[in-house]
């Protein structure tokens, strides 16, 4: 059996590694239009804080590829796909024939429609390459200013605060996490987080990006204007559908999926953030491993249907934890 993989995030890889131990006589190939093997994401900002080094930030080597028979197709890209004569084209005019095909594409960081959002010195943090930029852009800079106090905004802005820099965070909601935290608790940690070089401005939605000069100038509906060296937007993701669209299947959010993994066309299969299973995106990288390893198991028969794991995603700042916010709200209230 020849299963192709688009994909080689937490999704794709995991899914390749256990077919390949389940299914050892299958063949398996994944293609990325990245030329790097498996990394992790959710250490970017310590990259950028220079707490890691790049090499800590591979999950795989491209000889572990070789050792689990998967072959690999780096710095490609899958431009097209044909579901009736099950086969992919590739960017450079490569013909990919399969059996089972596996989407998971993943997703981009989203930029919303803001005036100025492509102005120079407007980033995005989702892959290496962001962070490598942003570091570049860090070494010629004193403030910054990160739109999105989600978990990656406030650790990404953590690491630049870290790195000697003034930051300002923009965030759309009242308070600080609200996915994750009630009222009471996310006041305990914007008291925690704030300092004289690292300030919060809430419930604002940023109207307009405009350069004045060497630097940026953010406006909100709040009338503030923010100057700034640069810029990162944290305003979560996109799913990668365009691929999946163009070829016809179901769409919604995302690509719609039932529990497994089954997308409206026969023998291909959709995961990990690109995935929209039960009207949800799940968006998390432990979920998308759970994914790709649930679907290895439905592939070989070794079990009928994937149901969710609930994940508690944490904040990764130096001496700040979110249970402990909890201990010490609900201590109080005792």
């Amino acid at each position: 059996m020849k299963i192709l993989i688009i994909g080689n995030g937490p999704a794709g890889f995991y899914a390749a590694r256990k077919i390949r131990t389940l299914l050892p006589e299958s063949s398996v190939i994944i293609i990325d239009r990245d030329d790097l093997p498996l990394y992790t994401k959710l250490r970017l900002p310590d990259f950028i804080a220079g707490k890691v080094e790049e090499k800590k930030l591979l999950l795989a080597k491209p000889e572990d590829y070789e050792k689990s028979g998967i072959a690999t197709h780096f710095g490609n890209t899958i431009t097209s796909i044909n579901i009736k004569e099950k086969k992919a084209v590739s960017s450079s005019c490569e013909i990919f024939n399969y059996d089972k095909l596996i989407i998971a594409t993943g997703a981009k960081a989203f930029r919303p429609m803001i005036k100025g959002v492509s102005e120079d010195g407007v980033y995005t943090l989702r892959t290496l390459s962001d962070a490598k930029a942003i570091i570049v852009k860090t070494g010629t800079s004193q403030k910054a200013t990160v739109i999105g106090g989600g978990l990656l905004g406030i650790e990404l802005a953590s690491a630049l605060n870290g790195k000697g820099l003034n930051v300002d965070i923009i965030e759309f909601f009242p308070r600080l996490l609200p996915k994750q935290l009630n009222a009471i608790e996310a006041s305990v940690l914007l008291k925690k987080l704030e300092t004289p070089t690292f300030s919060f401005y809430l419930d604002r939605i940023t109207t307009e990006i405009m350069r004045c000069g060497n630097h940026l100038v953010l406006k909100t509906n709040r009338q503030d204007e923010i100057q700034a060296d640069f810029v990162v937007v944290s305003a979560g993701i996109k799913t990668e559908i365009g691929l999946a669209e163009n070829c016809g299947l179901k769409i919604e959010n995302g690509i719609v999926i039932n529990n497994k993994f089954e997308t409206s066309a026969p023998d291909v299969f959709a995961i990990g953030d690109c995935a929209q299973l039960d009207g949800k995106i799940s968006g998390l990288w432990m979920a998308a491993k759970e994914q790709g390893e649930a679907l290895a198991d439905i592939l070989a028969g070794k079990r009928e249907s994937y149901t969710p794991s609930q994940f508690n995603p944490m904040l990764k700042v130096n001496g700040i934890s979110l249970d402990e916010i909890r201990k010490e709200v609900l201590s109080r209230k005792c």
